[in-house]
């Protein structure tokens, strides 16, 4: 029996991935069901999981905190992301941390299944865009995307001020200190080489990105 723990905030979502789970592993597939960082914690805590799937953009959850706690806690546990969000954009930052593999809420049956049966067995699973990619940036010595320079740390602390979110708000929802993410704020404008406090730049920088 294979455990299976699905992580996203959409209960639509987590019924059409646990439909193709027990379809396919006929000869038994336990699923679990999260709809935050919290509840996936508590999940974890009470039962071995084989493979988690799990989203990047839902409500009171950190993504890359709770990467970090299951790569930590429970290294033999495999991660799949199943987001909306751009590939190209996000996916080597989020392989760095642990993950067996990324894949468009668009991927059909198929490669969904694929990317699971991989990440079993402690394979990878890129996406042959993905793979183009890499590959460029790897022969080139350059990245495409100014915001890889950034620290997961300041990348969250990037997108929290992009999604308009003030220095309390991001440190009440990071869990740190409002000084500390004034100092992530100031690298992130150094960084990317963007005046300080300018988020027309900003915004503008990650448009042309896909970071929003």
């Amino acid at each position: 029996m294979l455990n299976f723990l699905l992580i996203d905030d959409h209960s639509v979502v987590r019924a059409g991935i646990k439909l193709i789970i027990t379809q396919h592993f006929k000869d038994g597939a336990d699923v679990e069901e999260a709809e935050n960082e919290k509840r996936a914690v508590e999940i974890l805590r009470n039962k071995t999981m084989d493979l988690i799937l799990m989203d990047l953009n839902m409500p009171d959850s950190d993504p890359i905190r709770l990467i970090h706690y299951i790569t930590t806690n429970y290294p033999k546990t495999a991660i799949i992301v199943l987001t909306m969000n751009d590939e190209n954009v996000y996916a080597k930052r989020f392989f760095k941390l642990g993950i067996k593999g990324f894949l468009h809420k668009s991927s059909d049956n198929h490669e969904i299944i694929k990317a699971i049966e991989q990440a079993l067995v402690n394979r990878v699973y890129m996406s042959d865009s993905l793979k183009q990619t890499i590959a460029e940036t790897y022969f080139t010595g350059l990245s495409e995307n100014p915001f890889d320079q950034l620290s997961d740390r300041e990348f969250q602390v990037a997108k929290e001020m992009l999604s308009g979110k003030s220095i309390t708000d991001i440190a009440a929802s990071l869990s740190i200190n409002s000084s500390t993410v004034s100092t992530y704020k100031g690298k992130v404008f150094e960084k990317l080489k963007i005046p300080h406090n300018n988020m027309v730049e900003l915004m503008s920088l990650a448009r042309q990105h896909r970071i929003i």
